[in-house]
């Protein structure tokens, strides 16, 4: 077991990532199974799910690439989902698809579409505030930590986020009835999960 400055063992996962840095493939394979899922979800918001996979993958090669750069003392949440976020930022915003009102009234898959496109098209670091708190729920305090801004930049990411995205999705929020799904921005700072907390392994 490798052990970190203080001498004290750490968490499973930053456990984990040491061994990654020295080598060891059973230490990865089990830091996959364990963040796979919570990964790919983030991505299946923008992209279509064989592109989520492409970028989910990519993050795990990033991860081994950066392992030795891992301090034990850093939870190991806010190591990964940096990581996470300098490949959303990576991608260019894209542009909204424009859909038919009855096509979006009778098609799951055109719903699903035409949202993902709104989030796509957002700027980089609006895009990637908005996904680290409402789809990876981790609170301001961490996305802020994540990123590398004050927690006042984040929730002025996420207020221009929702503007530009109540705007672009008005006809189906309208049409659903539901905008809770674009709350204010200390949403997930009142009892969503924090970073840390296990995802359940992927099948």
């Amino acid at each position: 077991m490798a052990l970190s400055r203080s001498g004290v063992p750490p968490a499973p996962d930053s456990g984990d990532l040491l061994l990654v840095a020295a080598g060891d493939d059973a230490a990865l394979t089990r830091l996959v199974a364990r963040w796979r899922q919570p990964v790919f979800a983030l991505f299946e918001r923008t992209r279509e799910p064989s592109a989520a996979t492409e970028a989910t993958v990519m993050t795990f090669e990033r991860l081994v690439l950066t392992a030795p750069r891992y301090a034990p003392e850093l939870p190991f949440p806010a190591f990964l989902w940096n990581v996470v976020a300098k490949v959303v930022q990576d991608a260019k915003p894209g542009e909204v698809l424009e859909i038919p009102a009855p096509k979006l009234a009778e098609s799951v898959s055109a719903r699903t579409a035409f949202v993902r496109s709104a989030i796509a098209a957002l700027p980089a670091g609006e895009r990637s505030a908005f996904l680290l708190t409402r789809v990876a729920r981790l609170s301001v305090a961490a996305a802020a930590e994540v990123l590398g801004v004050s927690e006042t930049e984040v929730r002025r990411r996420l207020v221009r986020a929702l503007e530009s995205l109540r705007v672009h999705l008005r006809p189906l929020l309208e049409a659903s009835g539901a905008p809770s799904a674009l709350a204010g921005p200390d949403a997930t700072d009142r009892g969503a999960p924090r970073p840390g907390r296990p995802p359940a392994a992927a099948s």
